[in-house]
């Protein structure tokens, strides 16, 4: 028993870096709708509204994660009970061209949970 929570408690801190370990069939996975965009803005910034879809998941199933990978080493999360879309505005340190990589996760006991099932894309960006 104290050997899964171990694991468990690894698992969930690896999470802020990158999705967590997948949770396998038995939970669902949600989807990325296609009017998801990553976009730059003006002022070395970007912007992506996150729009996600409920693909495997009951319309009752509570628990889902969002993250968006700037291309930059920096990585925002955001935990949710019910599927709901998300926004944020990020600044950038220098101009360049970044891969942005959003992900929306199903994630069994919200915050806390140790596993997640994500869908992911993966978005082009240039920022001046």
């Amino acid at each position: 028993y104290m050997g899964f929570l171990l694991a468990c408690f690894a698992a969930c801190a690896l999470a802020v870096l990158a999705t967590g370990p997948p949770c396998g069939a038995s939970v669902c996975t949600p989807t990325i709708d296609s009017h998801t965009e990553v976009d730059p803005v003006p002022g070395l910034r970007a912007t992506a509204e996150i729009i996600p879809d409920y693909g495997t998941c009951a319309v009752t199933y509570r628990g889902y994660r969002w993250y968006v990978g700037w291309g930059d080493g920096i990585t925002n999360f955001y935990d949710s009970d019910a599927l709901m879309p998300g926004q944020q505005l990020y600044t950038y340190q220098a101009s360049g061209q970044y891969n942005v990589t959003v992900s929306y996760c199903a994630r069994p006991g919200g915050a806390s949970g140790c596993c997640e099932n994500c869908m992911s894309e993966v978005f082009l960006i240039t920022v001046s």
